[in-house]
């Protein structure tokens, strides 16, 4: 499967499973939305972590198929994959390694909160291939970095390091690779089962910062 969904101890783990670079085919958009569904029906899942198998989160789409014509409702399917997680009223956490890019990236905005590694690398690299980004990445940075910062990452298409990616506001915390997974786990379980999305920042003080401090 491109998708494993695993649950231990009420805290489910979304792991993107085509390492090493977790390529997002439509395929695996077809996974995402079935398993979507799954989740939210499930009431023993308290709280849910998405992070890749393997080195890297995901290198995004597969640029064989991104290329290729697609109709609108393909999009929006896409799309709606994606939204189904921030519309969770469990906390949504990606964990992030590795590279983050193009889909990948608009899947963690998407998130309710983003935990990622010193290496990790992010970037909306859609504009070198003469496209743009098509599944709310552009939105999603404008809300948390403003839309000055969602234009330029937009049409420069360039990556750029975890340190940046805090500066601006796009992921909450880094640590070591190895403690990322751990870190969202503990977090994960400090959180309440059913999150008021206004409340963001009031979890991070209360709960995110103090265990990486």
């Amino acid at each position: 499967m491109d998708i494993k969904l695993t649950v231990e101890d009420g805290i489910g783990r979304l792991a993107l499973n085509q390492p090493p670079s977790n390529t997002m085919t439509m395929r695996f958009f077809s996974e995402m939305r079935r398993l979507g569904s799954e989740i939210t029906s499930n009431k023993k899942i308290k709280a849910l972590i998405i992070h890749g198998n393997g080195r890297h989160y995901s290198s995004g789409a597969d640029i064989n198929e991104l290329l290729q014509p697609s109709d609108e409702q393909v999009m929006l399917d896409n799309y709606r994959s994606f939204t189904l997680f921030e519309e969770m009223d469990i906390p949504v956490i990606s964990a992030i390694r590795g590279v983050c890019l193009g889909s990948a990236f608009e899947l963690a905005l998407f998130c309710h909160f983003r935990i990622c590694s010193e290496d990790a690398v992010f970037g909306l690299p859609e504009s070198t291939f003469n496209l743009m980004p098509g599944l709310g990445g552009i939105h999603r940075v404008s809300k948390l970095a403003g839309n000055a910062k969602a234009i330029e990452l937009t049409l420069r298409g360039n990556t750029f390091p975890a340190a940046d990616a805090f500066a601006m506001g796009l992921v909450d915390a880094v640590v070591t690779k190895g403690e990322v997974l751990p870190l969202a786990i503990r977090f994960a379980r400090m959180l309440p089962g059913k999150i008021v999305k206004e409340n963001r920042s009031v979890y991070l003080h209360k709960y995110l910062n103090p265990l990486h401090a």
